[in-house]
C-alpha cells in the first residue's frame, strides 16, 4: 500500500523482481488513484477496513503478507490490528502514524499539503526532463531526484491529480499514535527505511526499536522517503531478506 498523494505505481519498478518468487497485488488506497474514498473524511479504520474487504472479494486469500509505505504504513498497521487473522508477515516502510502531533499542528500539515503537492505537480510537470528541475521538485522527498528517470518522477509528481483525500489523510496520519498497536503486533514485524529519508526521518528506528526489539529491519543507504522508486533492485533485495527474517523468526 502506498504513501499520501501516491498511486499503485509507485510500486512499478519492484512488482517484476518481486512476482517471481510471490503473487503480488498493489492497490490504490481509498482516496487515492482510482480508489473511491472509504466515509467522508479518512478514518484510519475505515479505510483499512475497506481493504481488507476489497482484498476479500477480489479473491486474495488469507492469510496475507502486507506491505505498507509511510500513509500506507499507518493503514497497513491498522488493517493487521482490526484483522489479525488476514495477516501473516507485515512490512512497514518508512511508516506514519508512530509520531504524533496536536490536532492544530495536523491539520496544518494536511492543508499545507494539498496546496504545495498540486503546486509541485502542474509549476513542475513541465520540467521533468531536466536533472536540475527534478532535484528541485523532489527536494526533501527523495535523496537524489536528479538521477531518478523522468518517468519515475513523473509518477511521483502526477499521482497526486487522482487525490481526493490528500489532506485529510495527512492530517489523519499525523495525529495518529499506532506506537500501541505496533507494541501488541503478535509476530515481529518487518520495516525498511531510506538512511536519507526528511519526510519521516529514519532516526525513527530507534523509537520503533524500543516498541520492538524483534524488529527485523534494513536501512537503504543513498534514498530518501520513496527508496522503492529511488533504488527499486536494493529494495526489492532488502524486503526479501526482511521477509525470510520474519518466516525464520
Amino acid at each position: 500500500m502506498h504513501g499520501v498523494g501516491a498511486t499503485r505505481a509507485v510500486w512499478g519498478r519492484v512488482l517484476e523482481p518481486l512476482a517471481g518468487g510471490h503473487t503480488v497485488t498493489a492497490l490504490d488506497v481509498p482516496g487515492f488513484g482510482d480508489s473511491p474514498p472509504a466515509g467522508p473524511g479518512f478514518a484510519l479504520d475505515t479505510v483499512a477496513d475497506a481493504i481488507a474487504d476489497g482484498l476479500a472479494a477480489a479473491g486474495v486469500p488469507t492469510p496475507f503478507t502486507l506491505v505498507g509505505h509511510s500513509l500506507g504504513g499507518a493503514v497497513a498497521l491498522t488493517l493487521a490490528h482490526l484483522r489479525p487473522g488476514a495477516v501473516d508477515r507485515l512490512v512497514l516502510v518508512a511508516p506514519a502514524g508512530l509520531t504524533p502531533r496536536p490536532a492544530w499542528l495536523a491539520d496544518a500539515l494536511g492543508a499545507t499539503a494539498s496546496l504545495l503537492v498540486p503546486i509541485r505537480r502542474l509549476a513542475g510537470g513541465p520540467f521533468v526532463d531536466h536533472a536540475l528541475a527534478r532535484t528541485l521538485m523532489l527536494l526533501g522527498t527523495v535523496h537524489d531526484g536528479g538521477r531518478m528517470h523522468p518517468d519515475d518522477v513523473r509518477t511521483i509528481i502526477g499521482s497526486s491529480a487522482q487525490a481526493t483525500r490528500l489532506r485529510e489523510g495527512v492530517a489523519a496520519v499525523a495525529a495518529a499514535d499506532l506506537r500501541p498497536l505496533l507494541a501488541r503486533l503478535p509476530t515481529p514485524p518487518g520495516l525498511i527505511w531510506g538512511e536519507r529519508d526528511l519526510v519521516i526521518p529514519a532516526d525513527g528506528l530507534e523509537a520503533v526499536r524500543a516498541l520492538r526489539p524483534d524488529i527485523h529491519a534494513r536501512l537503504l543507504p543513498g534514498t530518501g522517503h520513496v527508496p522503492m522508486l529511488e533504488a527499486p533492485a536494493a529494495f526489492a533485495a532488502a524486503l526479501e531478506a526482511v521477509l525470510a527474517a520474519i518466516t525464520a523468526s
